[in-house]
């Protein structure tokens, strides 16, 4: 509140200091209004042996604390130390003066502790070498595994983010690419980077799955083996934890009762990198990613624009809480980006037609929608007769308000029909997405009916799911159909599938593009002496969800803050699905559920195909937001080489 005296931001700086574990009882800590030649310091933090390690200059709240930058620099002259740290009790900014010359007072949203402070001392007497000064090749990681090659597009991202570290001091990073173009691979040499120039000593990945913080390891413990990477939700406190330079780890795990503040100090960690960025830097996920004051890249294939396109200053003065909204949820901006800009980006687009690849591939589309599926996408909506009552079903309304075994049916047999087959004549492995886990499992029953041992389910509510999801993934499992909700549509890594299944509504551009990019990646499937290259996937369409996000939504349009959204919004899920984690951002929502529980009806009519339409997505005129009928040439699919 602007007027409050000094005092009071000393009462919040106070609980600051407490907060990173310093003792204000204790001298030999914290001294206070310490009178140096150059005037009053108004406190001083001091290391084990009694020397003054930080000098911090208090503001009134209503002052910027940075302005204070030269009056504190005297009393750190006079008293020798090395760190300065000026606040207004809500605004930190931290400024290594032993290093002046390097970079400039920077804004930290946590305090640093007494041993974070002790250990950038030390760092202060070897310096780190400049992020850009290793060099970085295709055969930079060949001498771990004989067959790791860093692409192009892979080393100009790394160098971007070393140019701007070098030369501006900037700390805060997004990188942008598209599903299945080695964010993973890319990381794990990016981290290297900074552990051989000393950027960083402690590295924390954060993923929000326990099955992608697994995936990740595997890659980590072939790329950085003396580094010793852990997973945080399995690795002992003493020992492994405490040993390990790279740490992978959920955020409910950070999260649950707190446990990051216990075991972590906010200097702990020197580089903090968000995988799926767009889902874990706000709500209750916000705090833990603040609290650590380290240097923050970000990575994902759907940023949040929630800045894009709107006047942030006409909104500032209409309503200021709606922009601070926005801003919270806003990937380009926790990231210190321009709305729109990423620090890199490599869409699908130019992995499609990179001159050194294609690196991914592109979907052929089966739009098959069914008599129900087209009355409910009406306006109108479908009219049945429920219980001698008319009722009126939309399209979200399917496996949730009213159950239709008949065109589940349809469906399935559909997808047998018309998935594309591998090499040997089998159907292709396939990801089939769901309503919720009890349409997913009613749609493996009926499957595994039509075509037994075909189809398992994937979904939270399955025993050991991660360990079955890994399974089908590395072809340990006999079926070919995986049926999830939202449990494998992020960060699963199956390079050999070919099919998707859409049998329910999304009503996200970020959901649908995050599971269209399942399907993305190449592969070579080889029998006897011939090699199969994938050169598409089949998505199958039976809700009109690809016809939607490719050819109707209008992607110019500002995107809509989820209901409810203040000034901290909290995640949800949109389509009630197994992964608590994701978040819908699209410009239709579906109904909120009833207030009142009752029996779901079943709708014991037949269901037919009304329409059925294929389209080939060529790479020669494939646009960001592609217009209606803008499709181009058609290309093979299973390509054969001997």
């Amino acid at each position: 509140m602007p007027g409050q005296p000094e005092a009071f931001s000393r009462i919040l700086i106070d609980k600051a200091l407490e907060f990173s574990g310093w003792d204000l009882l204790n001298p030999r800590q914290v001294q206070f209004e310490f009178h140096t030649t150059n005037g009053r310091a108004d406190y001083l933090l001091k290391e084990r042996l009694g020397r003054v390690l930080c000098v911090v200059e208090a503001k009134r709240e209503d002052l910027d604390p940075y302005d204070a930058k030269e009056q504190a620099r005297g009393y750190a002259e006079n008293l020798k130390a090395p760190f300065v740290i000026l606040s207004n009790g809500r605004e930190h900014w931290f400024w290594n003066y032993e290093r002046a010359g390097q970079r400039d007072a920077y804004r930290i949203e946590r305090l640093p502790s007494r041993e974070d402070l002790e250990r950038v001392r030390l760092k202060n007497l070897q310096p780190p070498r400049p992020l850009s000064s290793e060099i970085i090749t295709p055969d930079y990681l060949r001498h771990l595994k004989h067959d790791l090659t860093l692409r192009r597009y892979q080393i100009r991202a790394m160098d971007e983010i070393a140019r701007i570290f070098d030369s501006e001091g900037r700390r805060k990073f997004l990188l942008e690419m598209a599903t299945g173009t080695g964010k993973t691979l890319l990381c794990a040499a990016l981290i290297r980077r900074f552990l051989v120039t000393r950027n960083a000593e402690r590295v924390l990945f954060i993923v929000d799955r326990i099955e992608l913080a697994k995936q990740t390891m595997e890659d980590f413990a072939v790329v950085l083996p003396e580094f010793k990477p852990v997973i945080y939700k399995t690795a002992r406190r003493i020992g492994e934890l405490l040993g390990a330079s790279v740490v992978v780890a959920t955020i409910q795990s950070l999260m649950t009762g707190r446990r990051y503040r216990e075991e972590f100090t906010p200097f702990y960690f020197d580089l903090v990198i968000n995988d799926e960025a767009h889902r874990s830097i706000y709500g209750d996920a916000r705090e833990v990613v603040q609290f650590f004051q380290a240097t923050r890249i970000g990575l994902t294939a759907t940023p949040k624009a929630y800045l894009k396109n709107i006047d942030a200053a006409q909104l500032a003065e209409d309503n200021p809480k709606a922009l601070e909204a926005r801003q919270l949820r806003d990937t380009y901006h926790y990231f210190g980006c321009k709305p729109g800009f990423p620090t890199f980006r490599y869409d699908i687009i130019d992995a499609v037609k990179d001159p050194q690849g294609p690196f991914l591939c592109l979907p052929k589309i089966f739009d098959l929608r069914s008599d129900i599926t087209t009355k409910t996408l009406a306006d109108s909506g479908w009219a049945v007769v429920v219980d001698e009552q008319e009722e009126n079903f939309k399209i979200q309304d399917l496996e949730k308000r009213i159950f239709t075994p008949a065109r589940n049916r349809l469906m399935c047999e559909a997808f047998l029909t018309e998935a594309q087959r591998d090499p040997a004549g089998a159907i292709g492995k396939s990801i089939i997405f769901a309503v919720n886990q009890t349409h997913a499992t009613n749609l493996s029953k009926t499957l595994n009916e039509l075509q037994p041992g075909i189809a398992l389910t994937i979904t939270s509510r399955i025993p050991d799911a991660s360990s079955l999801a890994k399974e089908f993934r590395d072809g340990k499992r006999s079926e070919r159909i995986a049926v999830s909700v939202d449990m494998l549509s992020t960060g699963y890594n199956c390079r050999d599938l070919l099919n998707i299944g859409l049998m329910r509504p999304v009503f996200s551009p970020t959901e649908y593009i995050q599971i269209k990019g399942r399907g993305t990646r190449l592969y070579t499937f080889t029998i006897g002496h011939t090699a199969y290259e994938k050169a598409c996937f089949f998505l199958l369409d039976f809700c009109a969800v690809a016809e939607y996000f490719e050819e109707k939504y209008d992607y110019s349009l500002p995107l809509k803050l989820p209901r409810g959204t203040q000034a901290a919004p909290a995640t949800s899920s949109s389509s009630g699905g197994d992964n608590p984690a994701s978040t819908g951002d699209g410009q239709a929502e579906p109904p909120a559920p009833p207030a009142t529980r009752r029996e779901i009806p079943v709708w014991q009519g037949v269901d037919t195909f009304v329409s059925q339409e294929v389209r080939i997505v060529g790479p020669n005129r494939l646009r960001k937001n592609p217009a209606k009928d803008d499709f181009g040439e058609e290309y093979a699919l299973l390509r054969s080489r001997e």
